[in-house]
């Protein structure tokens, strides 16, 4: 069975998905896990998850989008799949990073805000 991944809004009631603390939430992930110690598997998730909403991983581009929307779009979308592809290997499983992604972008969607 797949592991399921963790994101910024699991367990969180609407409206605290993207408040203040949400964002310090985030913030402290991306820093633990980048720039400082202690990662948990839970700021990986968080990140990689934020990462994948953000970027538009598993979601297809506006028709309406101009050349350069579009470059910026696939130029996100390989930087994230080096991560995932290197981080995972070619036989990792994307369905749990998905599920945390549209749990993200719905959110986002939801209350009009992005973190």
């Amino acid at each position: 069975m797949t592991k399921a991944m963790h994101s910024l809004s699991t367990g969180k009631s609407g409206g605290r998905r993207r408040d203040a603390s949400a964002m310090s939430e985030l913030q402290g992930a991306y820093h633990r896990l980048f720039f400082g110690k202690g990662a948990t598997p839970q700021d990986q998730s968080v990140v990689l998850a934020d990462l994948s909403a953000f970027t538009g991983y598993f979601f297809s581009q506006d028709a309406e989008a101009t050349g350069e929307a579009l470059r910026e779009a696939n130029a996100m979308r390989r930087v994230l799949a080096r991560i995932i592809r290197l981080g995972l290997g070619a036989e990792g499983d994307l369905s749990a990073l998905y599920r945390a992604a549209v749990t993200e972008t719905l959110a986002t969607r939801e209350e009009g805000r992005t973190l």
